[in-house]
């Protein structure tokens, strides 16, 4: 659609140019009087119906005014030996040639082949009589032969106009196609966020499960992983209808996690800390883990919690007094820090960073900045 109306445009900006210079060597090579009178009047008429054609030309796909103009031409044709003077045709020069060529190779540079090339053999046609009317001799065998160069020209036209579309055409599929598949990538990728972030909470819920169960402590937790379990759920759900709320609470979310772990959580905190939903699940999901590790790792029985404002941000710190370890030496197969902490807090735009020095414990920094 694009290239059409481009070549509609192309087609009026050939009328535009070509219709002064006609116009003036139509009028100073005329010999005498009468020919400059009939020169002066055939393109007046010629000029007043291209300030109607060349509008319709470029707002709109109507095919009328391209048979209209087709007909005005090949009168303009047919008129030479009233508006060129004999001089001029006798050498077989002619204004109206060049004009009426330039008209018809216009033709094919919007309109479908049938037409553009119908009206352009018309004009042709009424070249050649025009041509053999006018000429001293009779001849008729050089305005044949301008004719027929005049169609060669205007199927070259066709030609190159034919290759342009077919390219802007696959141009066009190419682009369509790599949309579709950028889409699909996205989508793909989507999914495989959605499923990464399904299985850490499943993930956190079942091996805090785990760790309770292991410790005897299910029976004086059970409401309290219910409730954090219905809550990871209804999330989840959120997630899937793509209508996520706005903000949630940062300190509700992390109290859920400390309330199911078994160590006691000394709290450093303010009462709210309403964030984006997403960074906040994120946050509260990736502390979560982090007292399951100190639960299962440390040896530590108390942990600090602290939630602290920063100037574009928060930062949420777990620390422990407990063993401690070498992060590098942890195996690859354990996924527990890189994935659930900071691959989690990564995910949602924010830095996830462990400390941990042997016999002198563990800290867990997790901040989130806005952009």
């Amino acid at each position: 659609m694009g290239l059409r109306r481009a070549g509609r445009r192309y087609a009026a900006a050939i009328r535009m140019i070509t219709l002064p210079v006609a116009t003036t060597v139509a009028i100073a090579a005329a010999g005498d009087p009468h020919t400059r009178a009939a020169a002066a009047l055939a393109w007046t008429a010629v000029g007043l119906w291209s300030i109607v054609y060349v509008p319709f030309v470029i707002r709109t796909h109507l095919r009328w005014p391209t048979v209209v103009d087709g007909l005005v031409l090949t009168a303009l044709a047919i008129a030479t030996p009233w508006t060129v003077p004999q001089s001029w045709l006798s050498t077989g020069k002619s204004w109206v040639v060049p004009f009426c060529t330039f008209a018809c190779v216009a033709y094919q540079y919007y309109e479908r082949w049938a037409l553009g090339g119908g009206v352009a053999v018309a004009v042709a046609a009424g070249m050649v009589t025009g041509t053999a009317v006018g000429r001293p001799d009779g001849a008729v065998i050089d305005g044949l032969i301008t004719a027929c160069w005049s169609l060669v020209v205007t199927a070259l036209a066709r030609l190159l106009w034919t290759l342009v579309h077919r390219g802007g055409a696959q141009a066009d599929a190419a682009v369509a196609d790599a949309a579709v598949a950028a889409r699909e990538r996205e989508v793909s990728a989507r999914i495989r966020v959605d499923e990464l972030f399904t299985n850490r909470k499943l993930h956190d819920t079942s091996a805090t499960t785990l760790l309770l169960a292991g410790l005897g402590q299910t029976g004086t937790v059970a409401d309290l992983m219910s409730k954090r379990a219905k809550r990871d759920l209804e999330f989840l759900r959120v997630l899937r209808s793509n209508v996520i709320p706005p903000q949630s609470d940062l300190i509700d979310l992390l109290r859920d996690v400390a309330d199911v772990s078994p160590l006691h959580v000394r709290w450093i905190a303010d009462e709210r800390a309403s964030l984006d939903a997403v960074v906040a699940h994120a946050l509260a999901d990736a502390a979560g883990e982090a007292l399951t590790n100190t639960a299962r790792h440390s040896g530590a029985t108390a942990v600090t919690l602290s939630v602290s404002r920063l100037a574009d941000g928060v930062r949420v710190e777990v620390c422990d007094a407990g063993r401690g370890f070498d992060l590098a030496a942890v195996p690859s197969t354990r996924r527990g820090v890189r994935e659930s902490i900071i691959d989690r807090v990564n995910a949602a735009g924010g830095v996830a960073v462990v400390e941990s020095i042997a016999g002198r414990g563990t800290i867990v920094r997790l901040e989130w900045h806005r952009a």
